[in-house]
């Protein structure tokens, strides 16, 4: 029996915020045949405009809802927590939203999970530590200068940043 998921709430499309998503995708360098894992894509908001580009697109998360859907797109998707990834490898592994929450829940295996997996670069999206009423409360936020640090631990630089409404965005080269 299919689950009813209508209760879910889908954060994309129904922010309260405006991102140019298209200067995100610009930003991170999607490129024709580049292979991406979106972590914690929920939706596959992101994951549908790397795939548009061209890129080959896994995305995973501890929860199916969209799998279905994002399966027939051809889009591979793993139902799993990314504390507990042991295998793959990837051009670009992109958060949205995650990486704050991965600190706190498992921050060194998603270190090793990074270092291990991504062969070229990380992008991270996340809120910056401001309180502004909506994302997550604002002691769970991080600096961008820490996602700095951590990514300098596992031997990436910091390529580039863009700062955007309530956010920072950053993409990594390993070194």
């Amino acid at each position: 029996m299919e689950e009813d998921n209508s209760h879910i709430r889908r954060w994309h499309g129904r922010r309260p915020f405006s991102i140019d998503d298209e200067a995100v995708v610009d930003f991170l360098g999607i490129t024709n045949g580049m292979k991406v894992l979106d972590v914690g894509g929920a939706d596959g908001y992101y994951s549908k405009m790397f795939k548009s580009r061209g890129a080959t697109v896994t995305i995973i998360d501890a929860h199916d809802y969209n799998f279905r859907e994002l399966s027939r797109m051809g889009i591979e998707t793993i139902q799993l927590d990314f504390c507990r990834l042991d295998e793959g490898s990837y051009d670009l592994v992109f958060m949205a939203h995650v990486y704050h929450d991965l600190v706190r829940s498992c921050k060194a295996r998603t270190l090793e999970n990074l270092s291990r997996i991504s062969r070229q670069f990380i992008g991270n999206l996340d809120f910056t530590k401001e309180d502004f009423g909506f994302g997550p409360p604002t002691s769970e936020k991080l600096e961008k200068k820490q996602v700095v640090g951590d990514m300098k631990e596992i031997g990436f630089k910091l390529k580039k940043d863009r700062d955007i409404p309530y956010h920072y965005l950053q993409l990594f080269g390993r070194e």
